[in-house]
């Protein structure tokens, strides 16, 4: 199921997050907004990883990734990201 949400984030930036998930797997994630990662190719690398993780582990899968990829975030947080989408998984129907 393609789940979006489009939000103001606390620190007043927008952030686009579009996730695949299927039977609690994240298939697919893209994280975009008004906000600067840098490096960007880290970014793109730390994103493509969450592919195939448990929906449930997103936050932590999402902040280790950016620290493996030297990552620094400005204007959005992992943890921002991290409370759109275990938003966005209330959404699901229940099995």
């Amino acid at each position: 199921m393609i789940l979006r949400r489009v939000v103001k984030i606390p620190a007043g930036k927008l952030l686009k997050l579009t996730a695949d998930v299927e039977g609690g797997i994240l298939k697919s994630v893209a994280i975009r907004g008004d906000f600067f990662a840098h490096p960007e190719e880290g970014f793109d690398r730390a994103e493509a990883s969450l592919s195939g993780i448990p929906a449930a582990g997103f936050r932590t899968s999402l902040t280790a990734a950016l620290v493996r990829e030297g990552v620094e975030l400005f204007g959005l947080s992992a943890e921002a990201a991290a409370d759109v989408f275990e938003e966005m998984l209330r959404d699901l129907p229940s099995a």
